[in-house]
């Protein structure tokens, strides 16, 4: 298979919500082979699945300026995934910052407090599992390296939860390979709000 062919797989596994095993493989792939088209691969899978989520679409001119790579921010805007102006853009917010449940730190805050304790939310982008461990990737979806993760430890199976909902830990906040992280060996530490 070609880069293109590769990167087109990744994106329609994303739009059909077919977010575990292969697509995994097929990332690494790209990251390995195609430096273009793993970009613009990766941009479409955190951008689109923000968009999809608590927060709603930005402005295709926002996701320009914050380095979407074009050809993400082209599929994006054909899905209507991003919006043409801020007008047009009901989700659009000049207010603070979101406030989270019990004043818990934003998740993209985390990376500024590593190594301290903190309790962390955010929208839960997806959750994955490897042998018995769950991983629960906050505000950005894996492998974005501007995610927050909760990593959970030997646990065994789990009921999967629904993209969107807003995610709260608390614990020593690390960082493995630049990604802010909270790890845990018990799922019931892990707050679900609605």
């Amino acid at each position: 298979m070609s880069c293109d062919e590769v990167a087109a797989s990744v994106i329609q596994r994303e739009r059909v919500g077919d977010t575990a095993g292969v697509i995994n493989s097929e990332i690494q792939w790209l990251s390995e082979n195609c430096g273009d088209e793993y970009d613009i691969a990766i941009d479409y899978l955190s951008t689109a699945s923000m968009a999809k989520g608590q927060f709603g679409p930005e402005t295709c001119d926002f996701l320009l300026e914050r380095n979407i790579h074009p050809e993400s921010v082209r599929l994006l805007r054909a899905e209507e995934l991003c919006t043409d102006s801020s007008s047009d853009n009901p989700w659009t917010d000049t207010s603070p910052q979101t406030q989270w449940p019990n004043d818990g730190l934003s998740w993209d805050q985390a990376v500024n407090h590593v190594g301290t304790t903190q309790r962390v939310c955010g929208p839960l982008m997806s959750m994955r599992t490897s042998n018995d461990d769950v991983f629960l990737n906050i505000g950005l979806d894996y492998p974005d390296p501007q995610r927050f993760a909760i990593v959970v430890w030997d646990i065994g199976g789990v009921e999967p939860e629904s993209p969107g909902l807003t995610i709260c830990a608390n614990g020593p906040i690390t960082s493995y390979n630049g990604v802010a992280q909270i790890e845990l060996r018990d799922l019931g530490l892990v707050e679900v709000w609605d």
